[in-house]
Protein backbone atom coordinates (compact mmCIF):
# COMPACT_ATOMS: atom_id res chain seq x y z
CA UNK A 1 0.00 0.00 0.00
CA UNK A 2 1.51 3.70 -0.75
CA UNK A 3 1.76 5.82 1.61
CA UNK A 4 -0.48 8.47 -0.75
CA UNK A 5 -3.41 6.10 -0.52
CA UNK A 6 -3.05 6.15 3.13
CA UNK A 7 -3.16 9.95 3.58
CA UNK A 8 -6.23 9.97 1.16
CA UNK A 9 -8.13 7.86 3.37
CA UNK A 10 -7.36 9.60 6.55
CA UNK A 11 -8.28 13.11 4.84
CA UNK A 12 -11.56 11.07 3.89
CA UNK A 13 -11.75 9.80 7.29
CA UNK A 14 -12.32 13.79 8.11
CA UNK A 15 -12.64 13.43 12.01
CA UNK A 16 -9.92 11.85 14.24
CA UNK A 17 -9.35 11.49 18.23
CA UNK A 18 -5.82 13.52 19.18
CA UNK A 19 -4.30 12.82 22.26
CA UNK A 20 -1.37 15.26 24.15
CA UNK A 21 -0.25 16.20 27.33
CA UNK A 22 -1.05 18.29 29.87
CA UNK A 23 1.53 20.41 32.06
CA UNK A 24 1.58 17.50 34.51
CA UNK A 25 1.84 14.75 32.29
CA UNK A 26 -1.86 13.58 31.98
CA UNK A 27 -3.18 12.69 29.19
CA UNK A 28 -6.15 14.39 26.47
CA UNK A 29 -8.09 12.95 23.33
CA UNK A 30 -10.43 14.92 21.56
CA UNK A 31 -12.04 15.05 18.23
CA UNK A 32 -10.92 16.97 15.88
CA UNK A 33 -11.61 17.99 12.19
CA UNK A 34 -8.40 16.54 9.53
CA UNK A 35 -8.21 19.51 7.38
CA UNK A 36 -5.32 17.29 4.95
CA UNK A 37 -3.13 14.75 5.15
CA UNK A 38 -0.54 14.05 3.02
CA UNK A 39 3.15 14.09 1.98
CA UNK A 40 4.22 16.88 4.24
CA UNK A 41 2.22 15.48 6.87
CA UNK A 42 -1.88 16.04 8.72
CA UNK A 43 -3.14 19.44 9.14
CA UNK A 44 -5.83 20.24 11.30
CA UNK A 45 -6.47 23.07 13.47
CA UNK A 46 -7.69 24.53 17.12
CA UNK A 47 -8.42 27.66 18.39
CA UNK A 48 -5.95 29.85 20.58
CA UNK A 49 -7.95 29.71 23.42
CA UNK A 50 -8.19 25.92 23.77
CA UNK A 51 -6.44 23.65 26.37
CA UNK A 52 -5.13 21.39 22.89
CA UNK A 53 -3.67 24.94 22.14
CA UNK A 54 -1.77 25.08 25.08
CA UNK A 55 -1.01 21.79 25.41
CA UNK A 56 0.38 21.57 21.94
CA UNK A 57 2.74 25.16 22.21
CA UNK A 58 3.99 23.54 25.60
CA UNK A 59 4.41 19.48 24.09
CA UNK A 60 4.61 19.37 20.60
CA UNK A 61 4.20 15.01 21.12
CA UNK A 62 0.82 14.52 19.58
CA UNK A 63 -1.19 11.12 18.88
CA UNK A 64 -3.87 10.45 16.37
CA UNK A 65 -6.16 7.82 15.45
CA UNK A 66 -9.39 7.25 12.98
CA UNK A 67 -11.59 4.77 11.79
CA UNK A 68 -13.57 4.19 9.18
CA UNK A 69 -16.25 1.72 8.45
CA UNK A 70 -17.90 1.03 4.71
CA UNK A 71 -19.70 -1.96 4.43
CA UNK A 72 -17.29 -5.40 5.68
CA UNK A 73 -14.60 -3.07 5.45
CA UNK A 74 -13.19 -1.77 8.50
CA UNK A 75 -10.52 0.26 8.65
CA UNK A 76 -7.41 2.34 11.38
CA UNK A 77 -5.11 4.61 11.34
CA UNK A 78 -2.82 5.71 13.90
CA UNK A 79 -0.16 8.42 14.11
CA UNK A 80 2.05 9.62 16.30
CA UNK A 81 4.61 11.77 16.06
CA UNK A 82 5.14 15.63 16.55
CA UNK A 83 3.41 19.04 15.99
CA UNK A 84 3.74 22.73 15.20
CA UNK A 85 1.98 25.52 14.26
CA UNK A 86 1.83 26.63 11.09
CA UNK A 87 0.76 29.73 9.09
CA UNK A 88 -3.00 30.48 9.21
CA UNK A 89 -2.41 31.62 5.55
CA UNK A 90 -2.00 28.08 4.51
CA UNK A 91 -5.54 27.10 5.74
CA UNK A 92 -7.09 29.87 3.83
CA UNK A 93 -5.65 28.33 1.17
CA UNK A 94 -6.83 24.47 1.83
CA UNK A 95 -9.74 25.48 2.36
CA UNK A 96 -10.68 28.18 -0.51
CA UNK A 97 -14.28 27.72 -2.00
CA UNK A 98 -15.76 25.18 1.07
CA UNK A 99 -18.43 25.70 3.03
CA UNK A 100 -16.61 24.07 6.18
CA UNK A 101 -14.30 26.98 5.87
CA UNK A 102 -16.91 29.62 5.90
CA UNK A 103 -18.69 28.14 8.80
CA UNK A 104 -15.48 28.28 11.22
CA UNK A 105 -14.28 31.89 9.76
CA UNK A 106 -17.30 33.97 9.73
CA UNK A 107 -14.67 36.82 9.17
CA UNK A 108 -12.51 36.09 6.53
CA UNK A 109 -9.53 38.07 8.30
CA UNK A 110 -9.99 36.07 11.45
CA UNK A 111 -6.93 34.39 13.06
CA UNK A 112 -8.94 32.83 15.51
CA UNK A 113 -7.92 29.24 14.81
CA UNK A 114 -4.59 28.12 14.32
CA UNK A 115 -3.65 25.30 12.01
CA UNK A 116 -1.13 22.32 13.13
CA UNK A 117 0.85 20.12 11.38
CA UNK A 118 1.88 16.96 12.52
CA UNK A 119 5.31 16.64 10.39
CA UNK A 120 7.56 13.91 11.62
CA UNK A 121 6.11 11.06 13.17
CA UNK A 122 5.30 6.98 12.49
CA UNK A 123 2.15 5.43 11.29
CA UNK A 124 0.35 2.63 11.38
CA UNK A 125 -2.60 1.34 9.05
CA UNK A 126 -4.90 -1.95 10.22
CA UNK A 127 -7.34 -3.47 8.11
CA UNK A 128 -9.42 -5.10 10.79
CA UNK A 129 -11.61 -7.19 8.62
CA UNK A 130 -9.00 -7.62 6.36
CA UNK A 131 -5.87 -8.20 8.75
CA UNK A 132 -3.55 -5.75 6.64
CA UNK A 133 -0.86 -4.16 8.89
CA UNK A 134 1.37 -1.41 7.55
CA UNK A 135 3.55 0.70 9.18
CA UNK A 136 4.64 3.86 7.14
CA UNK A 137 6.97 6.95 7.89
CA UNK A 138 4.89 10.75 8.30
CA UNK A 139 6.26 14.06 7.15
CA UNK A 140 7.86 16.51 5.34
CA UNK A 141 8.06 14.95 1.68
CA UNK A 142 7.55 11.08 3.40
CA UNK A 143 6.56 9.16 -0.09
CA UNK A 144 6.68 5.33 -1.60
CA UNK A 145 5.13 2.41 -0.30
CA UNK A 146 4.40 1.78 3.48
CA UNK A 147 6.00 -1.63 4.74
CA UNK A 148 3.63 -4.67 5.73
CA UNK A 149 4.20 -6.01 9.17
Amino acid sequence: MEIKEIMHLLEEMKVGVFATVDSDGNPHARHAHIIAANEDGIFFMTGPDTHFYGQLMRDKRIALTAMSEEAYLIQVVRIEGVARPVENAYLKKIFEGDPYYEHIYQDADSNSMQVFQIYDGRGFYHSLTQGHKYVFPVGEGQSGSARSI
